[in-house]
C-alpha cells in the first residue's frame, strides 16, 4: 500500500517508491548523527518527497558546518546540510511553549464563563477588527487557536486558527463571520507580542478527534492500535492501546469495549497532555483460547489474501519528521501521507487534555502531525495505527473534517507510539501471545 500511495503522490515509479522507502530509515539515522554533532545550531531537519529525494539538516547562521558534520553529509548524495536560519530548534520550542503556555492561562482565566460571574450579564460585543489592537492574547485569540507546532522548513512557529471557534459575546467578538484570511490578519496583529521567534497563522478549521485480536480492528466506537502488554504483579496482562478520547475524556471514564464479541475491560488511560491512548485487557477464556497476535491490518481485507502485517518494532519520534507513514481506521481503511510536524500540540475545541485528576492540562507538543493528497481520515478512524513497513508509530488521534470518510488531502495527527508506551506503561508486542482458559 505504501509503495503504491507513494508514487501516486510524488509521480515516481513503483521502483523508485520502493527504494525511497527502503532508505528513510538510514537517512534518519544520519540526520540524528549530524543533529548531534551540530546541536547548538540544528534549526529543522527533515526529508524532501518532491522533485529530488534528499535528507536534510538545517542549521542556523551562515557559516559552514563543522569538518565531521560535513565530511558524513559529503558521503551521501542525498543527504545535504543547509544554512541561514534564524532562529535555533531550541529557541523555537522554547517559544512555542510559552505561546501554549500563555494560551492556556488565557483559556483558564475565561474558564468561569464569558458571563462572568453574574450568570445574567450579556457582555457587549466589541467594534471593528481595529478596535482589537492591543487587547492583548486575551480568550478571544485562544478560544480560536486549534494547534501550535514548529515548522522546521519555514523556520518559525506555526499557529493554527479556527475564526468560526470565536464567541459572539466574546473578546473577538464577530471574527467568526470574517473570511479565514480576515481572521488570520487580526490573529497575526494580535500575537506579535507575545511570540519572540518568528511564526505564520495557518488553516486550522475542521479539527476533531477521530473517535484473533490484532491492531487496526474495529472495536466499540474507534478503531484498536496495537497489541500491547502491561506488567502487574505476578506477570503480565495483554490486550489492546486506543485512543483515550474514546467513550470519555476523563479518567474516572472507564468503560469496556468490545472487540470481536469479547468485552475487553479498562486498565488505564485518558486524554492525557501526552498522549491520547487508553489501554484494555484481553481476558482469559472461559474454554478454549484466545490468539494475541503482534499484527494489525495494513491492507483492505476485501483485497489482499494477507492483510496484516507483523510489528517488528516501534519508532522514535525524533526520527519521524519527513517520514511517509500509512494509516488503518476502521472508516477510511488505509491510506498513506508525510509527516510535516513531530511537536504538534492539540487545542481540540471543547476536548482539552487532562491530568492523571482529570483537571484541565496544558497539551504537551509531542505529538504527530501527517498530510497527504490521499490521506483520509473521519470520526471511527481514532486509535488504529500509523506504521511504516512492520514499525509502530503511534495511534490515531484526530483529523480535519472527520464528518468527511471518502475524500482524501486530509490532515490527521496521532499520539507517538513511544509516548504512549510511556504514558500507559505498556511495551507493544512483537511476538504473538496465547491465553488459555483458565
Amino acid at each position: 500500500m505504501a509503495v503504491t500511495s507513494y508514487a501516486l503522490e510524488y509521480s515516481v515509479s513503483q521502483n523508485e517508491a520502493n527504494r525511497r522507502l527502503e532508505r528513510i530509515d538510514a537517512i534518519q539515522e544520519i540526520l540524528a548523527t549530524i543533529r548531534g554533532l551540530e546541536a547548538a545550531r540544528t534549526a529543522g531537519w527533515g526529508i524532501d518527497h518532491r522533485g529530488s529525494f534528499v535528507g536534510w539538516v538545517l542549521l542556523t547562521g551562515d557559516e559552514p558546518a563543522n569538518a565531521e558534520a560535513a565530511a558524513i553529509a559529503n558521503a551521501h548524495n542525498d543527504v545535504e546540510i543547509r544554512t541561514g536560519a534564524k532562529h535555533s530548534y531550541a529557541e523555537l520550542q522554547a517559544a512555542q511553549r510559552n505561546l501554549s503556555a500563555q494560551l492556556f492561562a488565557a483559556q483558564s482565566a475565561a474558564s468561569v464563563g464569558a458571563l462572568g460571574n453574574t450568570g445574567e450579564e450579556r457582555q457587549a460585543a466589541p467594534g471593528p477588527p481595529s478596535d482589537l489592537e492591543g487587547a492583548g492574547i486575551g480568550a478571544g485569540v485562544a478560544e480560536v487557536v486549534t494547534f501550535l507546532e514548529t515548522d522546521m522548513t519555514g523556520n518559525a512557529v506555526r499557529v493554527g486558527i479556527d475564526p468560526g471557534l470565536a464567541s459572539e459575546i466574546g473578546p473577538l467578538g464577530t471574527v467568526s463571520e470574517l473570511s479565514f484570511e480576515q481572521g488570520a490578519v487580526i490573529i497575526a496583529e494580535m500575537l506579535q507580542d507575545h511570540i519572540e521567534v518568528a511564526f505564520t497563522v495557518a488553516d486550522g478549521r475542521g479539527i476533531a478527534p477521530a473517535a484473533n485480536f490484532q491492531g487496526g480492528d474495529a472495536i466499540t466506537g474507534c478503531t484498536s492500535g496495537f497489541t500491547a502488554r502491561k506488567s502487574r504483579p505476578g506477570g503480565f496482562d495483554y490486550g489492546i492501546i486506543t485512543a483515550g478520547h474514546c467513550g470519555g475524556d476523563l479518567p474516572t471514564d472507564t468503560a469496556a469495549v468490545t472487540m470481536n464479541g469479547v468485552s475487553l475491560p479498562f486498565v488505564y488511560g485518558w486524554l492525557s497532555p501526552t498522549a491520547d491512548a487508553q489501554f484494555h485487557r484481553i481476558p482469559a477464556p472461559d474454554s478454549g483460547s484466545h490468539y494475541i497476535l503482534d499484527d494489525f491490518l495494513c491492507r483492505d481485507p476485501a483485497s489482499y489474501p494477507t492483510p496484516s502485517c507483523d510489528v517488528t518494532g516501534t519508532e522514535h519520534r525524533a526520527e519521524m519528521q519527513g517520514d511517509y507513514v500509512c494509516h488503518t481506521g476502521k472508516k477510511t481503511k488505509t491510506s498513506c501521507g508525510e509527516v510535516i510536524s513531530i511537536d504538534h500540540r492539540l487545542n481540540w475545541s471543547g476536548r482539552p487534555c487532562r491530568d492523571r485528576h482529570g483537571a484541565t492540562a496544558v497539551c504537551e507538543d509531542v505529538f504527530v502531525r501527517v498530510h497527504g493528497q490521499r490521506l483520509k481520515g473521519c470520526g471511527g478512524d481514532s486509535g488504529g495505527p500509523f506504521y511504516r513497513g512492520g514499525k509502530a508509530y503511534g495511534i490515531t488521534a484526530g483529523a480535519t473534517n472527520k464528518y468527511d470518510c471518502t475524500s482524501g488531502n486530509k490532515w490527521v495527527s496521532f499520539s507517538a507510539i513511544k509516548e504512549v508506551e510511556a504514558f500507559l506503561r505498556v511495551q507493544v508486542l512483537t511476538q504473538p501471545v496465547t491465553l488459555n482458559a483458565q
